[in-house]
C-alpha cells in the first residue's frame, strides 16, 4: 500500500476527478498501489477552491479510470483488509505517526483520509543532503522509535517499518506512515508473509508467531543500519556505540532485542554524543587539520 502525501499528481486528471466519496471531493490521482488508489482530496463543500490539502486512499477501481488497468481481485481484497487495519489503528495519535483524519469501512468503497505532507521518503531525503551526518540519521530514527513507542503502548505493532514508510520534511521532521499492516500485539499473524523482506525479522518471515513489538525493533535496526551506510565518515569511537545498539536491535532472538522505549533512550543519548563530536572536531581530527 502507498501513503504518499508527497508524490506529485500524475497527468491523468489535472483538474481532478470531481467525484465525491463520503464528505470528500477527489482531486488528481497521485498513484496506484497494489490494489489501492491514492488521490488528492478536499472537503466536498470546497468546490472551486484550488487547494487540496488532504490525501484519500481507497480501493482501486472505486473511481473509474480509462488509463488504469483493471485491478487484480486478490489485490483488491488485500487492500480492503489493509484499509480496515488502518482504520482500526487510527485511534493512535502521535506527532511522528501519520494521522487518520477520516475513514469509512464501507465494503464497496472503504477509504482513509490523511493530511497532505510536504515530505519525501527517508531514502530520497538522504540523497538530497550533501554531507549526511550520523546525528541526523539518529535523530530521524529516534523520531520513528517514538512513534513506535506510542503504538506499542497502545497494543499495536506496525509490522512494516522501512525507509519508504518514513517521510521526512524539509525541517527534518519524521512521520511513520502506512498502517495497513498494523496488527494488535499477540494477535496471530497471517499465514502468508506480508511486508518487506529486507526489513522483516526472522519470526515475522516465518509466520509462526504472533505479532510482537520486537518485530518493529528489528526493522528499525535495519533502517538505522542502512542510514549509517549513507553518512559521512566518522571516527570509529563515534560509530561503535551505534553499531552495538543496532546489533542488539537486530538480534535473531526477539527476546534479546531491547524494548522500543529503551531504543528511544539510547538513540537520544547517542544523538547528543555524536552531535557534540560532529560540531567540535576531535583531537585526532584537529591534528589531521593541522
Amino acid at each position: 500500500m502507498f501513503d504518499r502525501p508527497a508524490v506529485s499528481p500524475d497527468t491523468e486528471s489535472p483538474q481532478g476527478t470531481g467525484q465525491i466519496l463520503g464528505i470528500w471531493r477527489l482531486g488528481a490521482r497521485l498513484t496506484r498501489g497494489a490494489g489501492t488508489d491514492l488521490f488528492l482530496a478536499q472537503p466536498a463543500d470546497s468546490q472551486g477552491n484550488p487547494r487540496y490539502d488532504y490525501v484519500l486512499k481507497t480501493v482501486a477501481g472505486v473511481v473509474p479510470s480509462s488509463q488504469a488497468e483493471s485491478p487484480n481481485p486478490n489485490a483488491v481484497r488485500e487492500a480492503q483488509r489493509q484499509i480496515g487495519q488502518a482504520i482500526q489503528a487510527s485511534g493512535i495519535t502521535h506527532p511522528n505517526l501519520i494521522a487518520i483524519l477520516d475513514a469509512s469501512g464501507s465494503p464497496h468503497a472503504p477509504y482513509v483520509v490523511m493530511p497532505r505532507l510536504a515530505a519525501v521518503s527517508m531514502d530520497e531525503r538522504t540523497r538530497q543532503i550533501p554531507h549526511f551526518a550520523v546525528p541526523v540519521a539518529l535523530w530521524w530514527t529516534r523520531q520513528v522509535a517514538q512513534a513506535l513507542e506510542k503504538m506499542h503502548s497502545a497494543g499495536w505493532v506496525h509490522c512494516d517499518v522501512k525507509p519508504d514508510n518514513i517521510l521526512i520534511d524539509s525541517q527534518g521532521h519524521a512521520t511513520l506512515v502506512d498502517l495497513g499492516f498494523a496488527t494488535q500485539t499477540h494477535s496471530p499473524m497471517h499465514r502468508v508473509f506480508r511486508g518487506t523482506p529486507d526489513y522483516a525479522s526472522p519470526e515475522l518471515m516465518s509466520g509462526k508467531t504472533a505479532a510482537l513489538p520486537a518485530m518493529d525493533v528489528f526493522a528499525l535496526g535495519r533502517v538505522l543500519w542502512e542510514s549509517l551506510s549513507a553518512t559521512a565518515p566518522v571516527a570509529q569511537s563515534t560509530i561503535e556505540p551505534v553499531a552495538e545498539l543496532i546489533e542488539h536491535m537486530v538480534a535473531a532472538d526477539p527476546a534479546q532485542r531491547p524494548a522500543v522505549s529503551e531504543v528511544v533512550r539510547r538513540l537520544l543519548s547517542l544523538e547528543i554524543q555524536t552531535l557534540g563530536s560532529h560540531i567540535v572536531p576531535s583531537t585526532s581530527a584537529k591534528r589531521i587539520a593541522a
